[in-house]
């Protein structure tokens, strides 16, 4: 079952796997929460960007992931958007 949040602000304590939060404003700055290992919760953010330089057949567009940490605070929040029930 999936729940969405909406952006509500969450302490770093309450996050759960699979969440998906906001990691920073802008394009991509969503993350899904991949692991929680003691006080430190691992994200995944997929991303995307493109060459400098176009041609004929447009842009060339790149995919990438981006994995960091973070270490689990109940001061610091972030928000959540969606959370997913795992089985």
């Amino acid at each position: 079952m999936t729940e969405y949040l909406n952006g509500k602000e969450l302490p770093l304590t309450e996050l759960k796997l699979a969440d998906c939060v906001e990691a920073f404003d802008g394009p991509y700055g969503t993350a899904i929460v991949r692991k929680i290992d003691g006080d430190i919760i691992t994200f995944f953010r997929p991303y995307g960007a493109h060459h400098d330089f176009s041609y004929t057949g447009g842009v060339i567009c790149l995919t990438g992931v981006e994995e960091f940490t973070r270490m689990m605070t109940p001061r610091e929040t972030m928000r959540v958007w969606r959370r997913e029930e795992l089985r």
